[in-house]
């Protein structure tokens, strides 16, 4: 008590106010969660469509500053283009004539229950850059597209395509391919 006689006033919350607040955090948590469950799933699945862009320019430019050809394939290291999985990563290796394999990159995707997948259209694992840029051992429809798909399915699945001229595009926009009306497919989606 102080010297008149009333009681000193004591900070803090009341049960009542401290309720509402976590209400208030509770119902904030529940629209925030499942948004934040999409947003994780489309950076994983934009980091793997932009890795793989980034390999492939890699190994197209790589043949071409050196004049000789280098190689894109699926797997890791290790595996040595020897019919990898693109899902696992993939590397980049070159060879000049009479010398040995030589490793330049490699990029490997970490195996968790929700990251993406990915597969070839045409079912191609290596991809070798000649001197010049070209592809030289393209599907025989001349292109291949690298779908990138998660749990979610085909309707938010990305590409990269490739076509044997070495030109390299990704897909802009979830559910279609790199020229915006070809629409993407899953496997088991």
């Amino acid at each position: 008590m102080h010297n008149d006689g009333t009681k000193p006033k004591v900070a803090g919350f009341t049960l009542v106010e401290l309720m509402i607040t976590l209400a208030v955090a509770a119902i904030l948590a529940a629209i925030a969660l499942p948004n934040l469950r999409s947003f994780v799933q489309n950076q994983r699945r934009d980091g793997a469509v932009d890795a793989l862009l980034a390999s492939l320019n890699y190994a197209r430019n790589t043949a071409l500053s050196l004049d000789q050809s280098t190689t894109l394939c699926a797997g890791t290291l290790g595996v040595g283009c020897a019919g990898g999985n693109w899902s696992d990563g993939w590397e980049v290796l070159t060879q000049p004539i009479g010398g040995s394999v030589n490793l330049l990159t490699e990029h490997v995707l970490q195996s968790q229950s929700s990251a993406p997948t990915l597969s070839a259209l045409h079912g191609s694992s290596t991809f070798v850059f000649s001197g010049q840029g070209l592809v030289t051992n393209m599907a025989s429809s001349g292109s291949e597209l690298i779908t990138v798909c998660d749990s979610r399915g085909a309707a938010f699945a990305r590409a990269v395509q490739l076509t044997s001229a070495g030109y390299i595009q990704a897909s802009p926009m979830p559910g279609l391919a790199p020229d915006g009306q070809t629409v993407l497919s899953c496997a088991g989606a």
